[in-house]
């Protein structure tokens, strides 16, 4: 499962979903978890239609971790099947990656099962 977190370097989650310069990717599954990269935001993405271009670029994943984001980008998250997930900003990305991957080992919610099922 492809998983990204919205940062202004490469270590923490502490950007907005819409501002965000960058995204680091990571392939995880319940026993690891593995760096893909880190996806640069080029500056047309600070434009107006900013939520699409995004989106278009995160396509492959399956959740994006953010420091915040607006309610309209999340609806239009959730409707190309990506989940956004909100998390203190500055949180770890190696400790969120932990929790998810407990998540995982365990009691999923409902949207989590269903995109493991898909999988």
């Amino acid at each position: 499962m492809r998983v990204a977190f919205a940062t202004m370097g490469q270590d923490r989650i502490d950007a907005h979903f819409g501002t965000a310069p960058a995204f680091a990717i990571y392939d995880v599954n319940p026993d690891s978890a593995r760096y893909i990269g880190i996806i640069h935001l080029p500056e047309q993405f600070a434009d107006d239609d900013k939520i699409e271009g995004r989106a278009e670029v995160l396509k492959e994943c399956t959740v994006v971790y953010c420091a915040q984001i607006g309610g309209p980008a999340a609806a239009r998250l959730v409707q190309q099947n990506i989940q956004p997930l909100k998390v203190n900003g500055g949180t770890s990305i190696k400790d969120e990656l932990k929790r998810f991957q407990t998540m995982l080992k365990g009691n999923p919610p409902p949207w989590l099962r269903k995109r493991l099922a898909e999988e």
